[in-house]
């Protein structure tokens, strides 16, 4: 049981230290990184927060999709609100990880010279796919869904991939187009703090996927699932 828990997670922990000593280095070496503050707290204090903020969802996730896939714990135990209280534990963590990267970018405001109008015309170019996600998700997909439902609900696994809305561009639309969204506050902000904390949190997702997720969607819906 133990060993399907933790499948991958070895390269998970191995490639998160990695990433978290590769932003280190660059907030230590290049001190734009660190500039300013907000709220009293320093940008590299948000810039922690944001980070600890990523690795907590993730862990989170991951530990709870495992031992539900495993031993159905969460559903068995707890069928009334055991997915509730799940899906409300994930929102929270996901709103302290957005809002970690708007903080760091209100911190470290106008740390580099980013003339104003090309930061609108590069944040809306993130944005056409970023809100194409959203409205993908919320027309289509579902956020229970998102949240990893087809760990609970056999119902799930008798559907395939989703081929409307952005979803006919992109079978894993959500992760190719939905971290795009993280780079707007830093880019509007001219934050190099804030674009750090995007980056990481865009590669973490995708440790995520190839780690955690993709693992998990073999064992639900099969080999074929890429």
């Amino acid at each position: 049981m133990l060993k399907n828990i933790f499948e991958k997670q070895d390269w998970h922990f191995v490639l998160l230290a990695l990433l978290v000593v590769s932003v280190n280095m660059i907030m230590d070496r290049f001190p734009l990184f660190s500039l300013g503050a907000f709220w009293g707290l320093s940008t590299e204090t948000w810039m922690w927060i944001g980070i600890i903020a990523a690795i907590l969802h993730q862990l989170y996730v991951m530990i709870i999709w495992r031992v539900q896939l495993e031993t159905q714990w969460l559903t068995a135990n707890l069928p009334r609100v055991g997915y509730i209280a799940y899906l409300l534990d994930y929102t929270m963590m996901l709103i302290a990880r957005i809002g970690a990267i708007v903080l760091a970018a209100a911190a470290n405001r106008d740390s580099f010279t980013f003339p104003e109008p090309t930061r609108w015309i590069v944040a809306l170019t993130l944005a056409v796919p970023f809100v194409g996600v959203i409205y993908s998700i919320t027309r289509y997909y579902g956020y229970k869904r998102l949240a990893g439902a087809d760990h609970f609900e056999p119902a799930y696994r008798d559907t395939g991939w989703l081929k409307r809305g952005i979803f006919q561009f992109a079978p894993n639309a959500i992760y190719v187009f939905g971290p795009l969204g993280f780079y707007i506050p830093g880019i509007l902000l001219a934050s190099p703090a804030s674009l750090l904390l995007a980056l990481f949190n865009h590669i973490y997702i995708w440790i995520h996927y190839y780690c955690t997720e993709l693992p998990n969607l073999r064992r639900i819906y099969g080999p074929d699932r890429h």
